[in-house]
């Protein structure tokens, strides 16, 4: 007899993007309704993908051909302070994205998540936060004028650039 495959793991990304659009659809509320519109469309769906995810697993789980298990998520052991570091990175870089603002939290987040991946290279590091911030700030703040927060990055490069 075949084991069955561990597909708990594969509801993680999905339970995360659920509660991604709960917020979503909190977070648009007070936009003017087009706004509201496209992000009642982009919301709905991710809600529809993760429900189509999760239909797929419940449908192998009932015909005995998988379960919930979630030892992919464990495994293998050398690799899993690497994947609670980058979980870590990613809280980090969400709590402080309204204080320092996008361009300055990218580049902290991008560096320190470069470091617990393993590049030990400094100039490496340091060059490619600052070419990711770099491009986040041309495109969705110079650019695109999007509504992420401004933080000290921000309101220096716009001093700078204006």
């Amino acid at each position: 007899m075949s084991q069955k495959a561990p597909l708990g793991a594969d509801l993680v990304i999905p339970l995360l993007a659920l509660g991604f659009a709960i917020y979503f659809f909190w977070s648009i509320t007070d936009l003017v309704w087009e706004a509201k519109a496209n992000g009642v469309v982009i919301g709905a769906v991710l809600v529809g993908l993760v429900l189509i995810q999760i239909a797929r697993i419940a449908l192998r789980v009932a015909k005995g051909e998988a379960d919930l298990r979630t030892d992919p998520l464990w495994q293998p052991r050398e690799v899993l302070f690497k994947r609670i570091g980058m979980v870590a990175v990613t809280v980090a870089f969400i709590a402080l994205l309204q204080l320092l603002g996008l361009t300055l939290s990218l580049f902290v987040a991008m560096a320190a998540g470069l470091t617990v991946m393993g590049v030990r290279s400094l100039p490496r590091v340091l060059s490619i936060s600052f070419g990711v911030a770099a491009a986040a700030y041309t495109l969705f703040i110079a650019v695109l004028d999007a509504g992420f927060p401004h933080g000290a990055g921000e309101h220096l490069l716009a001093r700078l650039l204006a």
